[in-house]
């Protein structure tokens, strides 16, 4: 298995406030475990979570506290 990259677009505020707040040595791997983490989520309870996502009824801190739990 290789490594593929994913691209995705933000604002420029959301740049501005990536750089600021997240060194950049760790950027890559905190959006991984994010990654992981949701996709981990998306497969133990299917499309629930991916509309809880989109309306906002779960955070980043939802996933990060349930984990695949």
């Amino acid at each position: 298995m290789g490594q593929k990259r994913l691209s995705i677009i933000i604002s420029d505020e959301e740049q501005m406030r990536l750089h600021n707040l997240i060194p950049w040595g760790i950027q890559g791997a905190i959006m991984r475990l994010l990654l992981k983490n949701m996709l981990d989520l998306v497969q133990i309870h299917g499309d629930v979570v991916l509309g809880a996502l989109l309306s906002g009824k779960l955070t980043i801190l939802d996933l990060l506290r349930k984990g695949g739990d």
